[in-house]
C-alpha cells in the first residue's frame, strides 16, 4: 500500500486584509522587464563554471538587496562619490572609446533615444560582475548581465 497524499486546498483560510504598511517610494526598485535574454555576450551563459555562476547569483542578490535599501538611490549615487566608485557604479557614456557598444541593442531606437542619458552600470562585485540598465525615476531596468565585464575593453 502506498502512502496517502495529504489533502491540499487552494482556498486561503481568510481573505487578505488591507494593511497599513506603506512602500517607501524613494527606495530603488529593480525591474527585469527589459532584460535581454538573447544576447549571449551579456548573459549568465558566459559563466560555464557552476561554482562561479553560483557565486554570481549570491553576489547579485546580496548587492541588489543592498542597493534597494538605500533611500533615494539615484540621488545617493549622484552625490556619494566614494560609494559610487567603490561599487563600480557610473553612467554609461556611449561615446567612450573603451565601450564596445553603441546602445542597448535589444531596445527599439525610440526607447533608446529617450533613455540614453539615464543608462548606468551597477557593480555587483570586485571581480568584474556588472549589470547594465537605465533609470526611470527610482526604477532601475536591468538590460544586460555582464559577468565578465565585456562591455568595456580592458587596457
Amino acid at each position: 500500500m502506498g502512502k496517502k497524499k495529504p489533502k491540499t486546498s487552494n482556498k486561503p483560510k481568510s481573505m487578505v486584509q488591507v494593511t497599513k504598511i506603506k512602500d517607501n517610494d524613494n527606495n530603488l526598485k529593480i525591474s527585469f522587464a527589459d532584460l535581454d535574454l538573447n544576447n549571449k555576450k551579456y548573459s549568465l551563459s558566459e559563466l560555464t563554471d557552476n561554482k562561479t555562476k553560483s557565486q554570481f547569483y549570491e553576489d547579485l542578490i546580496e548587492k541588489l538587496h543592498e542597493y534597494s535599501n538605500i533611500k533615494d538611490f539615484k540621488k545617493h549615487i549622484s552625490t556619494e562619490h566614494w560609494y559610487r566608485n567603490s561599487n563600480h557604479i557610473h553612467p554609461i557614456n556611449w561615446t567612450d572609446n573603451r565601450i564596445r557598444e553603441n546602445s542597448f541593442t535589444s531596445l527599439d531606437e525610440e526607447k533608446m533615444r529617450q533613455i540614453k542619458e539615464e543608462c548606468w552600470q551597477l557593480g555587483i562585485n570586485n571581480q568584474g560582475f556588472r549589470i547594465h540598465g537605465y533609470f526611470i525615476e527610482n526604477i532601475f531596468y536591468v538590460v544586460w548581465f555582464d559577468p565578465n565585464h565585456n562591455m568595456y575593453e580592458r587596457k
